[in-house]
């Protein structure tokens, strides 16, 4: 019994974990509309989505049946080997989000749930098949068949859905209100306003009210009955009273329907979510009660218990609330996710967060085609108001702050989001609210041209890697709970307990690793988050930056040089490892620096002139640089001879010179940009002593005192290094330029 108590302990502790992590994730599904709007303040969001969160977790009960008996059979299992399954499941399912929120990408926890349902029962239950002499034919009888295809197919038929059902009443939206909205919200916004409110209470309190712990049969029951009046009287009512306040405060009610459907949907999570992150550890903790009160040994209790009802207590619902909503306000891994659903569904162009790829390509393409076609066929007045619709109201130089979208899209997101999924818990089917939401952002975004040419290929690509990530999560759901539960059911008490402290050990990793790329990336978009640029900051910064990479540059030609005198293929690896991070950093930097020169002092063409110019040179060195490094590396892991004595020399009396005119160059940039005579002289002397070595090679080539496959290495390092000295004299000439000029 001791040894079951610490595992319930374990499950009840990895419950709070798994509510901390899918929060994480999940939080983009009812804060991307109100953040990408920015219909209220942070605070004001955060405050919203929380009432919504503890509203909606005590209307959870019902969803609970899917993590008791909605995958397997808990007759086939006895309490011992439940508790395996249950546990294999948690452990996978902390690790695997936790993985997803550090990446940024959104994913589905209850797929995620039944795919570790699915894989973990169905390897301890074949497991305990074959101590009992059966084999393979077991599996129906183990797995909930019917039940399991129900929900998986509802699940992934979702995506499809809501991306269509998201761009048609989007499109349709749009086309009535179009993108000035000052004009037609006058007329329309009161009735549209009144409609989207009602939908909302319709859909969570009248069809939500089912799966509730705290409203009676009664009540539902009179609720069902009364329900044309209520939506009726609903519309009605709301439409007066939106309409009232609009001419009396002059309020925009598209704020109100925006903050209303994050409650909304902040409640629908936590009413179809929070059976996810608790729901597994609910049936454990239910499972030892019953088995400790039967007396029998747990290799022969059977878990059929777990077939009836059981409402689970309010409190713990609650409880679970309160931990999802202190999440929400702390955790920083769920700004990050929402960062990615935002910028995927942004109506302008802005930094793109993924790279188009051969499907993505292949797809705006085909959309293209498609669109000439029915172009030709539609008649050109048609065409031509319909256009009008959609033409957008000249916003000027886009603003750190400015919304990535209009209100009217924040609110069809919402609406519809919401209307999906609580209808989905109303009739018990644990729809994924990652998958409802981000396809229904995705439709909006779609029908209302946000995907233009200039981005298009770029958000196709960030959808087509979300939903690979989800097929993903599927497939290592499946496969990583399976093999926890392997090594459990063989490794008896000593697995669990193993596994549990290794599971902690990854959370804290990546926790660590989390903070550090955080406060890189905080420090990289400082420059971003300012509305303007100064000069004076502006040369600071590039002058920061340049010293930094000329440092590495440094770094990189000191450790390959010497690398290919000792042999040391390790070092090699290093230095183009630190190649990759300067990469990855020039393309971030590449993509926000047109926006860099946008927020500089208007008219001043000297500074972005320097941005470009240097940045430019910066390429030319990074591409000199891993020259040197891949010519070394094809030399040395390919074991061939190292230079002999003459060319080792020459290459130490280079490394040295290379060095320190690095140092020179990047010190005097970094402190005062102003053209050192030492520095021009001390370029023309490496030169020519670059163009005397290169003369001698000649020379021994000619002679044929060198092999073929030296003379080409040392052909190449002399070319590629002399190429790093002229770029290093140009960079140090445009700072010094811009310093006389100014």
């Amino acid at each position: 019994m001791d040894f079951y108590l610490i595992l319930v302990i374990i499950l009840l502790c990895i419950a709070v974990v798994d509510l901390i992590v899918g929060v994480s994730n999940d939080a983009v599904n009812f804060l991307n509309s109100a953040i990408g709007s920015r219909v209220a303040s942070f605070r004001v969001i955060l405050t919203v989505a929380s009432l919504g969160i503890l509203t909606g977790s005590l209307f959870s009960s019902g969803m609970m049946e899917i993590a008791r008996n909605g995958i397997f059979n808990p007759n086939f299992f006895t309490f011992d080997k439940v508790m395996i399954v249950f546990m294999a499941v948690m452990l996978t399912d902390i690790i695997l989000l936790d993985f997803f929120n550090s990446l940024g990408l959104p994913t589905s926890t209850t797929v995620s749930l039944i795919f570790e349902l699915l894989g973990a029962a169905l390897v301890t239950g074949l497991l305990m098949s074959f101590d009992r002499g059966q084999g393979f034919e077991t599996w129906p009888q183990i797995i909930n068949y019917s039940s399991a295809v129900t929900i998986i197919v509802g699940i992934f038929l979702s995506v499809f859905l809501s991306f269509i059902v998201g761009a048609v009443v989007q499109h349709v939206s749009r086309i009535v209100f179009t993108f000035k909205l000052k004009k037609t919200l006058k007329r329309y916004g009161a009735i549209f306003s009144g409609i989207a409110v009602t939908s909302i209470i319709y859909f969570l309190l009248i069809k939500g009210a089912k799966g509730s712990s705290i409203i009676t049969d009664a009540q539902v029951k009179w609720i069902t009955a009364n329900t044309w009046v209520i939506v009726i009287v609903s519309v009605v009512f709301w439409s007066i009273i939106i309409q009232i306040l609009m001419w009396w405060q002059k309020i925009n009610p598209l704020k109100a329907v925006v903050l209303l459907g994050t409650f909304s949907l902040a409640m629908a999570f936590a009413g179809n979510d929070l059976v996810n992150f608790i729901g597994v550890s609910v049936a454990g903790l239910t499972s030892f009660q019953s088995w400790v009160a039967s007396g029998i040994p747990a290799s022969e209790y059977s878990m059929g218990i777990l077939n009836e009802k059981i409402v689970t207590p309010a409190w713990i619902l609650f409880i679970g609330g309160v931990i999802m909503v202190a999440t929400l306000w702390t955790n920083a891994k769920s700004r990050k996710v929402t960062e990615t659903e935002v910028s995927l569904g942004r109506q302008e162009e802005g930094d793109e967060k993924f790279k188009p790829n051969l499907v993505s390509q292949s797809l705006v393409g085909s959309a293209m085609w498609i669109g000439r076609q029915v172009e030709r066929v539609t008649p050109e007045s048609w065409s031509k108001n319909l256009s009008i619709r959609f033409e957008k109201e000249n916003a000027g130089d886009v603003a750190a702050d400015q919304a990535s979208f209009d209100l009217i899209r924040a609110s069809i997101n919402l609406v519809v989001a919401s209307i999906l999924i609580a209808y989905g818990t109303s009739q018990k089917l644990p729809l994924s609210t990652t998958f409802v939401t981000f396809m229904v952002a995705m439709g909006s975004s779609f029908a209302d041209q946000a995907w233009g040419r200039e981005s298009a290929v770029y958000r196709v690509a960030g959808v087509i890697n979300v939903i690979a990530g989800w097929l993903v999560t599927a497939v290592v759901a499946l496969l990583a709970s399976g093999l926890l539960a392997l090594i459990m059911y063989k490794t008896g008490m000593v697995g669990p307990l193993v596994l549990t402290v290794v599971a902690g050990f990854l959370l804290i990793r990546s926790h660590v690793i989390f903070n550090r790329k955080s406060k890189e990336e905080k420090e990289e978009n400082k420059l971003l988050e300012e509305r303007q640029l100064s000069v004076q900051h502006a040369i600071q910064e590039s002058q920061k930056n340049s010293a930094r990479t000329l440092k590495v540059i440094r770094q990189v030609l000191t450790e390959s040089l010497r690398a290919l005198l000792t042999e040391d293929a390790e070092m090699l690896r290093k230095s183009h490892n630190d190649l990759e991070k300067l990469r990855t950093q020039n393309e971030k930097f590449d993509s926000k620096i047109i926006k860099l020169v946008r927020k500089m002092e208007k008219g001043n063409l000297l500074t972005g002139r320097l941005y470009i110019l240097v940045f430019d040179l910066m390429q030319d060195l990074y591409q000199s640089s891993r020259l040197v490094n891949e010519v070394i590396m094809a030399h040395v892991v390919n074991h061939h001879s190292p230079p002999k004595k003459k060319y080792a020399e020459i290459i130490q009396t280079l490394e040295y010179e290379l060095t320190h005119f690095i140092n020179k160059v990047s010190e005097n940039i970094d402190t005062s940009p102003t053209l050192h005579p030492g520095v021009q002289e001390e370029q023309r002397r490496i030169i020519n002593y670059l163009t005397k070595v290169l003369d001698d090679l000649v020379v021994d080539i000619q002679k044929d005192d060198i092999g073929n496959r030296m003379g080409l290495l040392q052909t190449r390092l002399l070319l590629e290094l002399r190429d790093v000295v002229v770029e290093l004299g140009e960079i140090h000439a445009i700072y010094d330029e811009h310093a006389r000029q100014k």
